[in-house]
């Protein structure tokens, strides 16, 4: 019976139990205060539940599950599109969502983490071009 109930709330309702989530934040470009911000507008999202690590290029802020009746949606998105224009210049941002069961409730997962590109957007042709010994 779980198993529909898990069914039912995954694919015909879109609503789980809760919500969480893990937000990558690299600080080697960026201000203090730019990151600050980051966060603490994830802290309102998660109503405080955000627990932040310090890591070898940046800091990850973790939330708590927070129940969907509690979770603002909107406010999610104002806090990813800040993340997004805070590292537009220098990364893309990665998303992945992700269903999972923790404490037998039915909780969404984001992972949200800023890549650089392989290849940099304003790439400059600084290098002569070489010409083949056919020309």
């Amino acid at each position: 019976m779980q198993f529909l109930t898990r069914l039912w709330k995954r694919h015909v309702r879109g609503e789980p139990d809760g919500y969480r989530a893990y937000v990558s934040l690299p600080t080697a470009d960026r201000s203090f205060g730019e990151v600050h911000d980051c966060i603490e507008r994830l802290e309102h999202v998660f109503e405080g539940r955000v627990d932040v690590y310090a890591r070898v290029d940046g800091v990850a802020a973790v939330s708590d599950c927070v129940p969907a009746d509690q979770f603002d949606g909107d406010a999610f998105e104002a806090a990813l599109e800040r993340l997004e224009s805070c590292y537009a210049e220098t990364h893309s941002v990665a998303r992945l969502e992700k269903w999972r069961r923790i404490d037998g409730r039915l909780v969404k997962s984001y992972v949200v983490v800023p890549v650089k590109p392989l290849f940099p957007r304003d790439r400059t042709d600084d290098a002569p071009a070489i010409r083949s010994p056919a020309e």
